[in-house]
C-alpha cells in the first residue's frame, strides 16, 4: 500500500525540493510583469493553462502548507505550543524583509532624498501595516520604483495574511477536536468549501483568498486521510489526463486544482528522494526575497528582459533563501522549546496562584 501515511512513516520526502520549485516558479512568473514588456507571458499561459507559474506554486505551497500545518497541531496537540511554532516560523523572516526594504533598499532605490523619504510617514506604515497581518497591506515606499512597471516593493507577500488566517482555521479545528475525528473534520472543511463556491460573502475573509483557503483545505484533509489516500503513478497519469481531455468544459478548472493537489503528494512520496537537508529550507526566504530583487535588477539593468531578470533574480533569491534560513529563521525556530518552556511554567503559576497554593 502506497498510502501517504505509509511515507510519513519513512520520513523521506521531497515537499522542501517541490516548495524550493514553487518558490522559482514564482519569480519567472513575476518576471513577465515585472520586467520589460517583450510580448509574451509565461510557458503555462502560452501552452493555455487558465492560471500562471505563480498561481499554481502557491496553489501547491497552500496544499503543503494545510497538510504540514494540520499535521504539526495534530502532533502537538496543545494552541500555545502551536501557535507559538507557527509566529517563529512565519514572523522572524517576514519582519526581516520588511525592515530590509524599507531601511536599506528604499533609501537606496527612492527618487527622494534621504531626509524626505525617512520623514514619509509611508516607511513607517509599510512595516506595521504588514505585519499586522492586514487584509489591505501596504505596497509602496516613497519614490521607491515608482517608474516600474509595478512600483510595489514586494508584491509577493499578498499571500502572508492568508496564511497567517490559515492557521487560525487549523487551531479552530484542533481546539474544537475535529482533526482527531476524520469526519467531523471532512464535514466541517466541506461545508467551509461549499460556503467558499455558492456564499463566498459568508466567510469572513478577502475574496482573493478563497481559491488559496481552498487548497490549503484539501491538505488537511489528506492529513486526516492519509491512511486511505495512495499515492500511485497512475491516479497521477490518469488525473493528467483526465485533465487534459476536458480542457473547455466546465469541470476543467475543477480537475486542475485536483491534480494539482494530488501532483503535491505524488512528487513528493513517488520521485527519487533528494537530500538538500544541508540546505536548510530556503524556500520561505527565497519567496520572500523574489520580488524585491527582481525590482532591483529592473532598476540596475534598465530594459532588462524576462528571462534575464528571472535567472539574476532567482540566483540573488537563492542566496538571500539560504542566508535567512541559517541567520535568521533556524535560530528563531529554536526558540521554540524555550518559549514552551517559559508558558509552562508560566501556566503552572497561574495555577498555583488561582487555587492558592503557595510552594514559597
Amino acid at each position: 500500500m502506497h498510502t501517504i501515511h505509509s511515507y510519513l512513516t519513512k520520513k523521506r520526502d521531497n515537499f522542501l525540493l517541490l516548495r524550493i520549485i514553487a518558490a522559482l516558479m514564482v519569480i519567472y512568473g513575476h518576471s513577465f510583469v515585472l520586467a520589460r514588456d517583450v510580448g509574451t507571458t509565461d510557458v503555462f499561459l502560452r501552452n493555455g493553462w487558465p492560471f500562471y507559474s505563480g498561481d499554481i506554486a502557491v496553489m501547491m505551497f497552500f496544499v503543503i502548507s494545510g497538510f504540514m500545518v494540520s499535521g504539526s497541531y495534530i502532533a502537538r496537540a496543545n494552541l500555545a505550543d502551536f501557535m507559538t511554532a507557527r509566529l517563529l516560523r512565519i514572523v522572524p523572516a517576514f519582519l526581516f524583509v520588511l525592515v530590509a526594504s524599507a531601511l536599506i533598499l528604499g533609501p537606496l532605490f527612492t527618487d527622494l532624498g534621504s531626509a524626505e523619504y525617512f520623514a514619509s510617514p509611508e516607511v513607517r506604515r509599510y512595516v506595521t501595516t504588514n505585519l499586522a497581518f492586514s487584509s489591505e497591506m501596504a505596497w509602496t515606499l516613497p519614490g521607491v520604483f515608482a517608474d516600474h512597471r509595478m512600483p510595489s516593493v514586494n508584491g509577493s507577500l499578498w499571500t502572508l495574511p492568508a496564511e497567517m488566517r490559515m492557521y487560525l482555521l487549523v487551531a479552530a479545528l484542533g481546539v474544537f477536536g475535529l482533526l482527531r475525528n476524520w469526519r467531523l473534520g471532512t464535514v466541517a472543511l466541506l461545508a467551509l468549501l461549499l460556503a467558499g463556491i455558492v456564499h463566498p460573502r459568508l466567510l469572513p475573509v478577502h475574496t482573493e483568498w478563497l481559491r488559496l483557503g481552498a487548497f490549503f483545505c484539501v491538505g488537511i484533509l489528506a492529513q486526516l486521510f492519509k491512511n486511505r489516500i495512495e499515492v500511485r503513478h497512475d491516479v497521477m497519469l490518469a488525473l493528467a489526463v483526465l485533465t487534459y481531455i476536458s480542457y473547455n468544459t466546465d469541470s476543467y478548472q475543477w480537475l486542475l486544482g485536483l491534480s494539482i493537489a494530488y501532483f503535491c503528494f505524488w512528487f513528493a512520496y513517488r520521485t527519487p528522494y533528494l537530500d538538500l537537508a544541508r540546505l536548510g529550507d530556503p524556500s520561505y526566504g527565497i519567496y520572500l526575497w523574489g520580488w524585491p530583487l527582481q525590482q532591483v535588477m529592473v532598476s540596475v539593468f534598465p530594459g532588462i528582459t524576462p528571462m534575464p531578470n528571472f535567472l539574476a533574480s532567482a540566483l540573488a533569491a537563492s542566496i538571500m533563501g539560504v542566508l535567512s534560513w541559517r541567520l535568521i529563521e533556524q535560530p528563531a525556530l529554536r526558540l521554540k522549546g524555550r518559549v514552551g518552556r517559559f508558558l509552562d511554567r508560566a501556566k503552572a503559576r497561574w495555577t498555583d496562584f488561582a487555587t492558592g497554593v503557595d510552594k514559597s
